[in-house]
């Protein structure tokens, strides 16, 4: 594997691990006695009730998607290309 191989994996592995560590706190904080348990626990029920889990998760992926794509696009630049004569695309830098 390449080097940027290594670095999606690892990213990718940040990302998953962040988001099950965050959903195993919640989920800790359930067991909390007085109001954080409360709390706690309503949360828990709201990010695993069926609806609400599935739309979370799709808007929280769809941001994601936008975040990245954002990125990339300030990194890389316009994906606009202007076309030749030919049909070749030719890109302005």
């Amino acid at each position: 594997m390449d080097k940027h191989s290594k670095q999606h994996i690892l990213i990718g592995f940040a990302l998953i691990l962040f988001f099950f560590t965050a959903l195993g706190l919640v989920a800790a904080s359930a067991y909390l006695p007085g109001l954080a348990g409360e709390i706690g626990r309503m949360c828990l029920a709201l990010i695993t009730s069926p609806f609400l889990m599935e739309s979370s998760i799709f808007f929280l992926a769809l941001t994601l998607l936008f975040g990245i794509n954002g990125w990339r696009r300030n990194r890389e630049g316009d994906d606009y290309v202007t076309l030749d004569a030919r049909g070749v695309p030719v890109r302005e830098d």
